[in-house]
């Protein structure tokens, strides 16, 4: 799917980090020894990751990242007429989360609520909603909460994930302006299993049998209730995907590749992105990294990313920026937008 939609504007970010940091060498040396850590740490570029607290859900971490919002852009609370939220961990199975945080945020009766159960892609597919929910003059402002605890998910004797994923929580606040998207957006289904809690749903409730442990060939233990990541599928998928997928909203733009001035990626992990670069011959200058000390925190990562970074580029360098999410489902998608008179507010810690 493409498309280019117009008159719309990235108003500000705001993000939220958990206080409790875990720092990888510290932590989980004595539980995975030595050698794995520094090697995971030299595969992934994460060194450490901030984890909400046991009674934190993801919509927690988004709120306090809208309320930041709210105050540091003087916004009206009732003049937000949509809310999207984006995450895999839902307060509930049923209501929408979306719902909750309208009335826990004290929003009016009239804004239309939506959930989009999506990881690492899942940030495009926000921004696609929330515009299109403008566009068509549904709504004029439209508060866009991407968050994710991927931390609860993880069994704490999995190194291979443990070392990967992060929590946090973001806000993105889109009204009418005079900037144009252009969004490619696709999806493969065939790759469902590469990155899956097999168990909890209803396919395959969770029951004593999907409680026991198991410990694959490398020695990561995990049951059918924990999260689990084909590494080489995610990979490679990544890699023959993403590339393309940048060069088509750049086609549909008609912006060369150096015409760019940010690069915002998915932060799945350094050795994948620099892949990537490699393939579209990109400088790292234009290529900001943050998941050293975040990890991946799905589709949060590319709004925490910009809610860090965002600042340290030139308002021109931010004319012509391209965002790239992609991973489970398998789903991919970039959008070709103007940043230059976004407002970028520094990550809570607290």
């Amino acid at each position: 799917m493409t498309s280019k939609i117009s008159n719309i504007k990235i108003q500000a970010i705001t993000s939220f980090l958990p206080e409790q940091v875990i720092d990888f060498r510290e932590n989980y040396k004595t539980i995975f020894g030595d050698k794995r850590v520094e090697e995971t740490i030299r595969a992934t570029g994460i060194e450490q990751s901030h984890l909400a607290r046991l009674d934190q859900t993801s919509s927690d971490l988004c709120f306090y990242a809208a309320e930041e919002l709210f105050e540091r852009e003087n916004v009206d609370k009732f003049s937000i007429d949509g809310l999207v939220f984006v995450s895999q961990t839902a307060d509930y199975i049923l209501p929408s989360t979306s719902i909750v945080l309208q009335n826990k945020l004290g929003l009016s009766k009239d804004v239309i609520c939506i959930d989009i159960h999506y990881g690492c892609s899942g940030y495009i597919y926000g921004l696609l909603q929330a515009v299109s929910w403008i566009k068509v003059g549904m709504c004029e402002n439209v508060l866009l909460l991407a968050g994710e605890t991927n931390s609860k998910l993880v069994n704490p004797l999995d190194f291979a994930l443990k070392m990967v994923f992060g929590d946090a929580g973001t806000a993105t606040l889109l009204t009418k302006g005079h900037d144009e998207m252009a969004f490619a957006i696709h999806s493969d289904g065939s790759g469902y299993d590469k990155l899956i809690v097999p168990a909890g749903g209803y396919r395959l409730p969770s029951s004593d049998d999907t409680r026991v442990s198991v410990q694959d060939r490398d020695g990561n233990i995990r049951t059918m209730d924990d999260m689990y990541m084909n590494g080489m599928g995610i990979f490679s998928f990544s890699i023959g995907n993403v590339p393309n997928n940048v060069r088509e909203v750049l086609s549909l733009q008609s912006w060369s590749k150096d015409d760019v001035g940010l690069y915002a990626f998915h932060q799945a992990n350094r050795f994948i992105i620099d892949c990537i670069r490699k393939q579209l011959k990109l400088q790292w200058n234009i290529i900001p990294l943050n998941l050293q000390k975040v990890g991946n925190t799905g589709p949060a990562s590319i709004p925490l990313l910009l809610s860090e970074k965002g600042n340290f580029f030139s308002e021109e360098d931010r004319e012509k920026v391209i965002l790239s999410g992609f991973g489970v489902g398998l789903s991919w998608g970039a959008v070709a937008c103007n940043l230059s008179s976004t407002h970028f507010y520094e990550p809570i810690i607290k």
